[in-house]
């Protein structure tokens, strides 16, 4: 069995230094590491904790080490890709196990694990807010499912390969999609793809693989499907993911609110 807990979008800043004036990004993730160590206990063995993107807001390496700070209290291996808000160049001092995996610039790489590979994407583009699989990703992913064809992937990056209804957030989508889809169809692996990007939940199908978004860790974006629904984002608590390997994949939402009560039937 393998387990891996994704968290997302934490988009750290350092204190007091607030995300759009609103938000104290420091004080949300040493909650949610609080939150996800004390929910521990109950999921057994966990064999890493990924973070699929936007780690900080400004891409500084300061923020980084305030990540690493909070992630380490886990005790647990962890996994990076970057965002649209994060930098390669400072991730790359920050995360020096990832010089291993780059080519032409990007952070691409595959960790293995005993039930099923994680092979982590980069789909920025720098100093845009949308996203790309450009053609040598999409090569090193062609080749990663190849690897070990037998073997199921579980494939990490940061923006969604579908539309999400999320208007402004499609705006700033991910290009690529579409070969995506067909390298997946063309796979003999079972793959389920996780994403970031849309401070929300979502289920889609991308060809024949499952898709899900994680809710993120800084804010929460609305589901307002209206073409003039306005663009902001909401202080309602998030939350992470949890996926496993049990005969098949298994993929379960935790909210980073406080547990109420347990009362008995």
């Amino acid at each position: 069995m393998t387990r891996i807990i994704q968290i997302t979008d934490i988009h750290l800043t350092v204190p007091p230094t607030k995300v759009s004036g609103q938000l104290n990004t420091f004080a949300l993730f040493e909650q949610a590491i609080d939150k996800i160590e004390q929910d521990l206990p109950l999921f057994g063995d966990v064999d890493a904790v990924i973070a699929t993107g936007d780690i900080t807001d400004y891409g500084d390496e300061e923020s980084y080490q305030l990540f690493k700070t909070q992630i380490e209290r886990l005790n647990l291996p962890y996994l990076v890709i970057p965002g649209n808000h994060d930098s390669r160049d400072a991730m790359l001092t920050s995360f020096p196990q990832l010089a291993g995996g780059t080519e032409h610039g990007e952070l691409n790489w595959v960790e293995t694990f005993s039930a099923f590979d994680v092979i982590g994407l980069d789909s920025i583009i720098p100093n845009q807010g949308g996203g790309a699989l450009s053609d040598s990703t999409l090569q090193f992913l062609k080749r990663a499912l190849a690897s070990n064809p037998n073997k199921p992937a579980l494939i990490a990056l940061h923006h969604p390969p579908f539309e999400s209804g999320i208007h402004f957030m499609d705006n700033i989508g991910l290009k690529g999609a579409d070969t995506l889809s067909e390298l997946l169809n063309h796979t003999s692996r079972e793959v389920r793809v996780i994403c970031g990007h849309l401070h929300n939940s979502i289920v889609c199908s991308l060809g024949n693989t499952t898709v899900l978004s994680s809710p993120a860790v800084a804010s929460s974006f609305m589901t307002d499907h209206r073409p003039n629904a306005p663009a902001g984002f909401t202080k309602k608590p998030g939350g992470y993911m949890l996926h496993e390997w049990i005969n098949g994949f298994r993929s379960s939402y935790l909210s980073l609110s406080t547990n109420g009560d347990l009362y008995p039937f």
